[in-house]
């Protein structure tokens, strides 16, 4: 699966599978799954670089 870095003026940054569905990851604090929603674009698209190289892992 791939991942990408999206802009929306509402939510800001944010990532998306291929298949259009919102990424979630872990919290750098709780560890708790939550909506990959990012203040900068560098953070957005780093997840989704990260989220699609582990989708080819498996």
């Amino acid at each position: 699966m791939q991942y990408e870095a999206r802009h929306s003026a509402d939510r800001g940054w944010y990532v998306v599978s291929d298949e259009g569905h919102l990424a979630h990851v872990p919290d750098p604090d709780t560890r708790e799954l939550r909506a990959a929603i990012f203040e900068r674009e560098a953070d957005a698209q780093r997840c989704a670089e990260e989220l699609s190289r582990l989708g080819t892992l498996s």
